[in-house]
């Protein structure tokens, strides 16, 4: 009995563990494109995923009670959407609870929530991504850096001390899109669905990578002047990564969202944007599977960190939350003493299949 305890509880924190690296693999990556291509002081990352996870408990959560309002109504005898004030703080897990039961029998209804709950999160990140790119363009780096940052902390203040923007310090109770599935399965099946996203991005970067438009990035990244001079448009180029990363951000905030069926701002501190370059320095900038390295270790670290942290205690005498700062300070000054590259480093672009080049070759 207590090893089939043991098995599943392994069985839970690997399948949790699978979750957050496909989630936060998306938001590095996100990270990696506008700092390990073309080298923005990106210091305000999380504001990003937090405006994905806005979108979800912020707007589609609204849509969606607006559109069962009528049942809402009959069952509870409340507007939700009326009397946001007494929805937020009595009435928020009754309500949801009431749209899982039609998700349950209707799962069209769920999958389109879902589905309309990342677009919006899209969306929200990358029109703010655009709206960014205008001070990237006259700040210098450090300024740039600390502004991102300051947004990012204002960003979080409003929606935090507004209740209407997502019920402010109560949190948004989020609708779970696959509550069709059953409780058994939709553990398994949301890891299915967050690697499926993971895949989708790493695609899409790669080949962003390794095209005209990557090597365009690492040209302005190198050396922004000459490429300048040979007719490079640093402006469009700056606008199309901020946009871009911030919308997979944005995708990446609304998994977690979902993960967690609630959201609160508290949960977007500035830690979690340097939690993102921590993985990034480890795994390695302007490289998409150094960038994913750095969150697969990070996470494993993490996680040995959590399940041994009594017997840590009890040989340190360190608080365990203290002592993984601390475990991930002294990796971090190592990797850049001795693998400033990082565990994956940056190789130069690909323009040619192998296959290709060595036909060439031949023929030469």
């Amino acid at each position: 009995m207590i090893l089939q305890l043991e098995l599943g509880s392994l069985e839970v924190l690997l399948r949790e563990t699978a979750v957050f690296i496909a989630i936060y693999g998306i938001y590095v990556l996100s990270l990696n494109l506008e700092v390990g291509y073309l080298g923005l002081p990106q210091f305000g990352k999380v504001m990003f995923m937090a405006l994905g996870a806005l979108a979800v408990g912020g707007i589609a959560t609204k849509i969606a009670l607006l559109i069962y309002g009528g049942t809402i109504s009959a069952q509870l005898n409340i507007s939700p959407l009326s009397d946001l004030d007494t929805y937020c703080s009595a009435y928020q897990y009754q309500t949801i609870d009431i749209i899982n039961n039609i998700f349950t029998s209707a799962p069209l209804h769920g999958v389109g929530f879902f589905l309309l709950s990342l677009i919006l999160a899209a969306l929200l990140g990358g029109v703010f991504g655009i709206l960014m790119a205008g001070p990237a363009l006259r700040l210098r780096e450090d300024y740039l850096g600390i502004l991102l940052l300051v947004s990012a902390e204002m960003v979080r203040v409003v929606a935090t001390y507004t209740p209407q923007v997502a019920c402010g310090v109560f949190g948004a109770v989020v609708p779970d899109p696959f509550a069709w599935v059953g409780t058994n399965r939709r553990p398994w099946v949301y890891l299915a669905v967050t690697i499926l996203f993971l895949l989708i991005a790493m695609f899409i970067l790669e080949r962003l990578a390794n095209s005209p438009f990557g090597r365009a990035l690492r040209a302005i990244r190198d050396a922004e002047t000459a490429a300048r001079v040979f007719g490079k448009d640093v402006v469009r180029y700056r606008i199309r990564v901020l946009s871009t990363a911030s919308a997979l951000a944005g995708i990446a905030g609304a998994l977690f969202a979902f993960y967690n069926d609630f959201i609160n701002m508290n949960m977007f501190v500035p830690y979690y944007t340097f939690i993102a370059w921590t993985m990034l320095i480890i795994g390695g900038m302007g490289n998409n599977y150094g960038a994913l390295s750095g969150v697969v270790v990070y996470y494993i670290i993490d996680r040995v960190l959590s399940i041994y942290k009594e017997g840590i205690r009890q040989i340190v005498n360190v608080d365990p939350v203290f002592f993984q700062y601390i475990i991930l300070g002294i990796i971090i000054i190592l990797v850049l003493m001795f693998r400033p590259q990082g565990l994956v480093g940056e190789k130069p672009a690909k323009t040619l299949k192998r296959r290709v080049l060595e036909k060439l070759r031949g023929e030469a």
